[in-house]
């Protein structure tokens, strides 16, 4: 049986060291945008502002004590503005 011979391709310098020099870059970004992320971690997140429901302004002009035909005369009044 004949013996195949193997052979192996060798890369050179140059290629062996683009090859890396993309790796190194690709995980630089990488890098960089899990420091982003980390940043973005570390902020204080914003306050939220709630808008007011009725149910709470009809409570709080009750609590004012108005009566709920006053209350209505009032709603009845800006809308017509």
């Amino acid at each position: 049986m004949p013996e195949q011979e193997r052979t192996r391709i060798r890369r050179t310098l140059d290629e062996r060291t683009a090859e890396l020099d993309t790796k190194i870059t690709y995980h630089k970004d990488c890098i960089a945008k899990l420091k982003e992320r980390k940043t973005a971690l570390q902020k204080p997140p914003k306050a939220r502002v709630r808008k007011t429901s009725m149910a709470k302004a009809i409570a709080t002009l009750k609590e004012a004590g108005l009566t709920p035909d006053q209350i209505l005369a009032m709603a009845t009044k800006a809308a017509k503005k």
